[in-house]
């Protein structure tokens, strides 16, 4: 009986760190009272590293969680911010079928902004606003709503970052020959609608579909305006591209095929397929 216990035992503590998944966000619950401005809890403003977000680190984002005990409760927190017409508030709420409004006020309270949210259904998370804030310094978020209970979510500063994936399939094969060793075209995405404007490449893999074998391979691809390469191992044909150098999906891109064949092996095609993952900030429509 002790060791069917200990087993049941050491199974629920496999379960629990099996789905105990770390989490690289920092949630900030609310804390009462904050019932007015000299009450406002101190939050820290969203700072989101994409380079970090690729890999699934999300130290850099701060989210601050509140409820609504009734309809006269408001709540105020306090953030310090630089000056940009580009800060982003991120608001995201449960349950609440009502406006909520998020009042922006200087650090003398100065009305800068005033929000009344409903839920965007266009935004799978969190509808973003655009802030213009004129100076740096400390700045208040009155968060109040008509709705009797309920919770909400909110984020200020940079903004929130999303990955997603691209694939491109060619139709016309590249071809190389005994005498052609080296073929390029030109892809041109700039035109595709369901590529966010800001998407930044960060791993490409240039698959395909093959027709014969050359001795040698080497699958490359450029943005049209860059002079250098990303040329992908043999075999694999996939490699990460830093987020920090900025490559914008929406663009041409050339696709290069370099490899030899003889006159005994015959032309060698490929019909590209090109796969890009790509990070995007989330921005106001």
């Amino acid at each position: 009986m002790k060791k069917k216990k200990f087993c049941i035992a050491m199974l629920s503590l496999f379960f629990t760190l099996l789905f105990a998944a770390p989490s690289f966000a920092a949630s900030v619950n609310e804390t009462e009272p904050n019932n007015s401005s000299s009450e406002a809890q101190l939050i820290q403003r969203n700072n989101e590293d994409p380079s970090k977000v690729v890999n699934g680190n999300r130290n850099g984002q701060y989210v601050a969680v509140g409820t609504f005990s009734d309809s006269n409760d408001e709540d105020w927190y306090k953030v310090y911010l630089p000056a940009s017409d580009k800060t982003i508030l991120g608001i995201n709420t449960s349950k609440i079928s009502v406006a909520s409004d998020f009042d922006i006020y200087d650090e003398n309270l100065n009305l800068v902004k005033s929000i009344s949210y409903v839920k965007d259904p266009s935004y799978l998370g969190p509808t973003p606003y655009y802030i213009d804030i004129p100076n740096t310094g400390y700045y208040y978020i009155r968060v109040h709503s008509n709705a009797s209970s309920g919770e909400y979510r909110f984020y200020i500063g940079g903004p929130d970052y999303s990955v997603d994936t691209y694939t491109y399939n060619a139709t016309n094969a590249l071809t190389i020959t005994p005498t052609i060793t080296s073929v390029q075209t030109t892809y041109d995405f700039s035109n595709i609608d369901s590529i966010p404007t800001e998407a930044i490449v960060y791993h490409v893999t240039l698959d395909g579909t093959r027709t014969n074998f050359p001795s040698s391979e080497e699958r490359s691809i450029k943005l049209a305006s860059d002079s250098s390469w990303i040329t992908t191992p043999e075999y694999t044909y996939d490699t990460d591209v830093p987020v920090s150098s900025s490559k914008h999906l929406k663009n041409p891109w050339i696709f290069k095929l370099d490899g030899s064949v003889s006159k005994y092996t015959g032309s060698y095609k490929l019909v590209p397929q090109i796969t890009f993952r790509y990070i995007y900030p989330v921005l106001p429509n």
